[in-house]
């Protein structure tokens, strides 16, 4: 009896079985990276088979991504750029004159044109609001496209549902659905423009047409004081040039004598509002208007208007008087 031999196999633990083995090593390399005018935030420059190389594979990429600094002045909203600047009642009603440095040191004497009025923006409009503004309809009772192709349909009359859908589901698969038509069991999307839609309108009872309303309707009130072509250069081509927008916020005067108020009203436009009685009449009561914060009068009449009570409190000429019971208050008179 002699000695046993056993043969095993396993996979060499350098080259894993292939037959190569490779060692890696580590480079320092600098790279030179090129920002684009007017190259947005989160912009992505990429060196392309820079990252870690390994035998039989493809060598992976080198991302840099753009981080914008906020600048102390200057605000960005695509191309465009906004400033805020005060301006008094004088310069909105006659007039003003102002002179800006811009980001690359050239100064900008920005003026308005004579006879121009600077108003007031429109309570809710905020020009940096960076979410997108939802789609507007106008609703046309009795109403149908027929000439115009369907290019999808829902077995819903959800028009809240209906308009998501537009906004997300179509608008993802590239179409731009200007109108759909919402009969008694189903909706029907379609691909057109608010003028071909308008042009193919038919009366068809029990329909109902959504079509995008107008979007210049609104146009008017978002009209802003701006520099034309002194915004950000567009990416990939930097002679194109966004806008500069004034956000010019009014500032009034404490106070005015009469006789300069007198002095207004004979150059202004005469007044919306004209009282039906005179300050004289015994039928009316006369009141000045005064300075009244809205939160302290909430406040000082808070506890006054908690709902809870009783429908009618017990009063009498003694005073308060506390209930001795669970909860009641104790009231020592003195």
């Amino acid at each position: 009896m002699g000695p046993m031999i056993q043969q095993m196999q396993s996979a060499c633990g350098a080259c894993g079985g292939n037959g190569k083995s490779f060692t890696t090593k580590q480079e320092r390399e600098v790279l030179e990276v090129h920002i684009q005018k007017g190259a947005p935030d989160g912009h992505k420059v990429t060196f392309r088979e820079m990252a870690d190389e390994h035998p039989d594979a493809d060598a992976g990429d080198v991302i840099f991504v753009l981080k914008q600094q906020e600048h102390a002045e200057f605000k960005r909203k695509g191309a465009d750029l906004f400033i805020e600047r005060k301006i008094s009642l004088v310069e909105a009603l006659c007039g003003f004159e102002l002179t800006i440095t811009h980001l690359d040191g050239r100064k900008l004497f920005i003026k308005t044109a004579p006879g121009e009025i600077v108003k007031p923006p429109p309570r809710g409009v905020d020009p940096l609001s960076k979410e997108e503004a939802k789609t507007d309809w106008e609703v046309m009772e009795d109403c149908d496209c027929p000439s115009i192709d369907n290019v999808a349909q829902a077995d819903t009359t959800d028009v809240d549902t209906l308009k998501k859908a537009v906004e997300t589901q179509l608008k993802r698969k590239g179409i731009d659905v200007g109108v759909f038509v919402v009969d008694g069991s189903r909706a029907y999307f379609k691909q057109c423009t608010r003028q071909e839609a308008l042009a193919a309108k038919k009366t068809k009872k029990g329909s109902t047409m959504y079509i995008v309303s107008d979007p210049d309707a609104n146009k008017s009130f978002r009209m802003m004081k701006a520099v034309k072509g002194e915004g950000m250069p567009t990416v990939k081509n930097p002679f194109v040039h966004g806008n500069l927008f004034l956000i010019l916020t009014i500032e009034f005067p404490d106070s005015l004598s009469p006789d300069i108020q007198g002095q207004l009203k004979g150059l202004l436009p005469p007044p919306l509002n004209k009282a039906t009685h005179k300050e004289d009449d015994q039928t009316v009561e006369i009141h000045t208007v005064t300075d009244i914060d809205p939160v302290t009068s909430f406040n000082a009449n808070k506890a006054n208007m908690q709902g809870g009570g009783e429908a009618y409190d017990d009063e009498d000429d003694e005073g308060p008087r506390g209930g001795g019971g669970p909860g009641g208050v104790q009231c020592q008179q003195q």
